[in-house]
């Protein structure tokens, strides 16, 4: 059983101040822990129900939790309600640690950068559809949702523990490196014909704006290639989460299997 502060403790967690006071976050869900544990994900303790300890389908994230010495906490169904975020709670969390912010950032060669994403479904989402297509980094602007955030967490089904995820402003790390031999791409809803992209690069970023507003304008300079989906129908635009999909699959298709 937890004890009153210890329940506190673990719910702040579920807010920004909490976590940055921590520098944890509790994760929840079978799936959710499992993709954390195989990914060998810095980890303070596993919370599962007494209940689910013997279930056959947990006992692999019990047994992972095991093996790398994660302290393993039994809880009442009511107390993992009590700490959960969402209504109806697997009976399994984890809190682990959240990466100090790193100051030194390296490009990868596939990059997708998140330009003032401001709904957190919508970055679990883009986060999810990147590390399908095989976004090796994603870089997000300060002002963009936490990916820490509870909706972002289940939206995103694991790829925080698949893709190298970093804050940072995107014209401090070109003007730092001027000599990058990556495309820059930007979606935009007036620039060219996707289907016209034709020449391929190893290396590149794909910039994705804000929902509402779009790209900021101070990094058009630094854009190669401005690009647009077309459409058949009469929607003015598209939801960038899905906007993001279609051009991913279309930088990606040489690589499709």
């Amino acid at each position: 059983m937890l004890i009153r502060s210890e329940i506190l403790r673990l719910k702040s967690l579920h807010t920004a101040k909490g976590r940055k006071s921590a520098n944890t976050v509790l994760i929840e869900g079978l799936r959710l822990v499992e993709d954390c544990l195989l990914s060998q994900w810095p980890t303070k303790s596993l919370f599962i129900t007494e209940d689910n300890m013997s279930k056959p389908k947990y006992i692999k994230a019990v047994n992972l939790a095991k093996s790398v010495a994660i302290k393993r906490i039994l809880v009442s169904k009511n107390d993992m309600e009590r700490i959960s975020d969402t209504k109806n709670p697997q009976g399994i969390a984890m809190e682990i640690y959240i990466p100090l912010r790193n100051k030194n950032i390296l490009l990868e060669n596939k990059v997708l950068y998140l330009d003032k994403i401001s709904d957190p479904g919508n970055l679990g989402t883009i986060m999810r559809t990147a590390a399908w297509f095989g976004v090796e980094q994603i870089l997000l602007s300060k002002n963009c949702t936490d990916i820490w955030n509870s909706k972002v967490l289940r939206s995103a089904m694991g790829a925080h523990f698949k893709i190298i995820c970093d804050v940072l402003n995107l014209d401090e790390l070109l003007n730092e490196n001027l000599d990058i031999s990556h495309k820059v791409y930007g979606s935009y809803i007036n620039g060219g014909p996707l289907k016209d992209l034709k020449a391929f690069n190893d290396k590149w970023i794909l910039i994705l704006g804000n929902e509402a507003h779009g790209i900021s304008e101070y990094l058009e300079k630094y854009i190669d290639k401005k690009i647009r989906i077309e459409g058949s129908g009469y929607q003015e635009s598209l939801n960038v989460a899905v906007a993001g999909g279609i051009i991913l699959k279309h930088l990606n298709r040489e690589h499709l299997s």
